[in-house]
């Protein structure tokens, strides 16, 4: 009897070489042959799962996005809406090594699309969606009265998307052993200040 093949846990696989690959030797050496060499399958495998090195980075970006949805979506609860979004936030940050290396492909491939229209689409969906995450998160904050009721919700969640994607990149420029509790710490003192007026 044949043997079946998991297609979706394969593209995982192939996923994963490609972001060990750009994160060693940066996205222009996360060719095809590279990534299938990485992965220890031939080129011939690749490309019989994605039809072309534009799917590959693709599929490696929005793997990047879908694993923090994923961590967001099983969070344990929390008791107010102040800790509820610190702890969404948080797992959008890269605290640990596994986010630390989703971080470095994301902003590998985030570049990278600037020069590459095929990378574009899923880089417009992916920073939709985190901005659409900070507008949850300002709206979750309004509902558990933890938000200026004069603010400008759509300008504190560009606010917060902005304060989010800045320390996630210093976070990653800091080098693996610096100690992130400094963004964390950021990242609190600007929560806990959107329930007071602004000036």
């Amino acid at each position: 009897m044949p043997k079946l093949i998991d297609h979706d846990e394969r593209k995982r696989q192939l996923a994963q070489a490609t972001w060990r690959v750009i994160i060693r030797d940066g996205v222009a050496a996360a060719s095809v042959r590279t990534v299938a060499a990485e992965a220890g399958v031939s080129a011939g495998s690749l490309r019989h799962l994605f039809g072309t090195h534009a799917d590959l980075l693709a599929f490696a970006l929005q793997m990047v996005i879908d694993r923090a949805v994923a961590r967001v979506a099983t969070r344990p609860p929390q008791p107010d809406a102040v800790r509820e979004v610190e702890a969404v936030a948080a797992e959008l940050l890269p605290l640990d090594r596994e986010r630390r290396a989703e971080m470095e492909v994301y902003l590998a491939l985030f570049t990278a699309a600037n020069t590459d229209a095929d990378l574009r689409s899923t880089r417009d969906r992916a920073r939709r969606q985190m901005q659409d995450a900070c507008r949850w998160m300002i709206r979750r904050l309004a509902e558990g009265a933890a938000l200026d009721a004069g603010a400008d919700r759509e300008l504190e969640a560009l606010r917060l998307y902005a304060l989010i994607d800045g320390l996630a990149a210093h976070l990653t420029y800091d080098g693996a052993g610096a100690d992130p509790e400094w963004a964390r710490r950021v990242l609190r003192r600007h929560i806990g200040s959107l329930a007071t007026p602004g000036p």
